[in-house]
């Protein structure tokens, strides 16, 4: 430590000694009489030079200043992305959610619908399939009926002829003629509406269902306690149903039931009523319909299909 401290001390000692004689030295003296006199112009070999602005000075300027802004946007983007950007891109997820619920909603509506129009095809060609069977055979066993009919005539006009008397042979003629007349008056309507029926059928087979349409009412308006009555208006609704008019319908379903309960259609206008209500998006009345087709109609295929129905209503939340 005593060495140390004495290196300093003669360090600063000579560095006084080196001071001492530039500080003493003296100062230049110059004879005023040697200058010119100063009237007040520099000249212009000693004019001092205009100072040049600093552009080092003012890029540094622009350059803070373009940072300071930079760092500015940079704040806001970080305050809309903590406050702002989260809520819309929850208000998007919830839009899209509600999108894709009305989407899901409409899809499961389509299929119901294009199941139900499946059901209504396939139900009215098994029936037409039925109907022209049935048709034949009617057809065979009236003309095999007649031919008895004519045949029973004959035996029975040959017998009067031998056994009876000439006197009583007006009464016998006069009996049958009545008959006849009473036959021929009533008769000729029951083929006329059958004929027109059979002709709304067949345009039925052609898909022809605005003119089956047409040849029905014509028939209910000439016709309407008929014995086809029922089964057009059954028909009607079947129609209108496939052409998408499904208040008209309703009407003529609701005809079914209500004005020919004891018809062969009327479980099945019934289930079809539940059917349009399911079109329709009347989820009670479609069930309530179901509940009476199957109360009503047990063990028919109405009240099977009816019970699908409610099964299929139960599992879509209905």
């Amino acid at each position: 430590m005593t060495y140390s401290r004495l290196v300093r001390y003669l360090f600063a000692i000579l560095c006084c000694s080196v001071a001492i004689p530039v500080l003493a030295e003296q100062a230049p003296v110059y004879e005023a009489d040697s200058y010119p006199p100063f009237d007040g112009e520099v000249p212009a070999s000693q004019a001092s030079k205009p100072v040049q602005p600093s552009s080092v000075a003012v890029g540094d300027s622009a350059q803070l200043g373009a940072q300071q802004r930079l760092a500015h946007i940079e704040q806001q983007l970080r305050q809309l992305q903590s406050t702002d950007y989260p809520a819309r891109l929850d208000a998007l997820q919830n839009e899209v959610q509600t999108l894709r619920g009305q989407v899901e909603e409409l899809t499961h509506k389509l299929q119901q619908v294009q199941s139900q129009q499946s059901t209504l095809y396939a139900d009215l060609d098994k029936r037409l399939a039925s109907k022209s069977v049935a048709a034949a055979s009617a057809s065979t066993n009236n003309i095999a009926r007649d031919n008895d009919e004519e045949a029973d005539k004959g035996t029975a006009a040959s017998v009067v002829s031998k056994s009876s008397p000439v006197a009583a042979e007006p009464d016998v003629l006069t009996k049958p003629m009545v008959a006849t007349t009473k036959s021929s008056s009533t008769q000729p309507d029951v083929i006329e509406e059958q004929q027109i029926y059979q002709t709304a059928y067949n345009l039925i087979k052609q898909k022809k269902y605005k003119d089956a349409v047409q040849v029905l009412q014509g028939m209910l308006r000439k016709y309407p306690a008929g014995q086809f009555a029922a089964n057009a208006h059954y028909w009607l609704g079947e129609l209108y149903g496939l052409m998408g008019k499904n208040t008209e319908a309703l009407t003529e379903f609701n005809t079914v039931v209500k004005n020919y309960p004891d018809s062969p259609r009327v479980a099945d206008a019934e289930l079809k009523l539940g059917l349009l209500y399911v079109a329709q998006s009347k989820w009670a009345e479609a069930k309530t319909t179901f509940k009476k087709v199957i109360t009503r109609y047990p063990g028919t295929a109405s009240a099977r299909l009816a019970t699908e129905q409610l099964k299929q209503l139960k599992e879509a939340g209905h």
